[in-house]
């Protein structure tokens, strides 16, 4: 369970709080249940306090009667939460929707982010075959109304298939992570990860119908872009590679003219590889702020 809430005008917004040290805002992808995030947050409690955030959808009991949610009001979300939990300026970390939200956080209020790891932010407008992308989305949307199956099958063929290359763009990894790395495994499901598993399965018909076109149809503003681009860093998993959402977090590189940096895992590295992925992302937060 949520350890707060805080009550917005219109909604609630619940969060998760652990550790201390610096805050750490973390905004988890999908329909927005940070309980993915726990074994992650844990991982990192000890050199941060972590804010992990729940999205509106996660923080409602009847979330299907929210209608469509769009990134620029979960940012706001995100800020209010931030207001209550602490002054200081905050490093962000967003994965797939989340990193969609940490971005907007990021160019509408770049006073309150010191840095912003934006990771596999699958926005289909900075893609040379947007149209393309754009119309598998909004299939999964439409064929989940009267075929889940049918619609899972079609996203995650969209998600994991091949498609023209991104400009090549510089790597990096932080952290010793990538040794050995191909010789190792993800990890075991942590065992309080089943409740949450069983949540986000509730929560996947409102997030295909509210959130999946709304947020990767989002196109975000090029001049605040720039503008916020020494706060970003673009990330994508290694495992990820040649897929969708790596060629889009290739793609907000490019536009940002930053290199891209790899984080173990795929898409869904968090939660594969909990205990690597913390290391990583603290070594590049770090490195972000001065610190490595």
């Amino acid at each position: 369970m949520p350890d707060g809430t805080i009550t917005l005008t219109d909604t609630t917004i619940d969060y998760d709080l652990r550790g201390d040290g610096p805050p750490l805002l973390l905004i988890p992808g999908g329909s927005g249940d940070a309980g993915v995030l726990g074994p992650l947050a844990a991982h990192l409690a000890d050199r941060y306090t972590v804010i992990a955030m729940y999205s509106r959808l996660a923080s409602q009991t009847n979330a299907a009667t929210l209608g469509d949610q769009h990134p620029a009001a979960s940012a706001d979300d995100a800020l209010q939460l931030l207001d209550k939990l602490t002054d200081e300026p905050v490093n962000v970390f967003g994965f797939s929707a989340g990193a969609i939200t940490a971005l907007e956080l990021t160019l509408r209020h770049a006073d309150r982010v010191r840095s912003a790891v934006i990771h596999e932010a699958i926005l289909t407008s900075l893609l040379p075959d947007a149209a393309a992308q754009e119309a598998m989305f909004a299939s999964v949307r439409d064929t989940a109304r009267t075929d889940p199956a049918e619609a899972g099958r079609i996203m995650t063929a969209g998600v994991l298939a091949e498609g023209p290359e991104p400009a090549p763009v510089p790597l990096r990894h932080f952290g010793t992570w990538t040794d050995g790395y191909a010789d190792s495994e993800p990890e075991p499901p942590a065992p309080e990860l089943a409740a949450v598993f069983a949540r986000l399965s509730g929560l996947q018909p409102a997030f295909i119908e509210h959130v999946l076109v709304p947020f990767t149809s989002h196109v975000p503003d090029p001049a605040a872009l720039q503008a916020a681009a020494e706060q970003l860093i673009p990330a994508a998993g290694i495992d990820s590679r040649g897929q969708l959402p790596y060629r889009a977090a290739a793609a907000l590189a490019t536009a940002l003219d930053k290199p891209l940096t790899e984080f173990p895992g795929g898409h869904l590295g968090t939660i594969e590889r909990p205990t690597q992925f913390a290391e990583a992302l603290h070594r590049c937060v770090a490195a972000a702020n001065g610190e490595a």
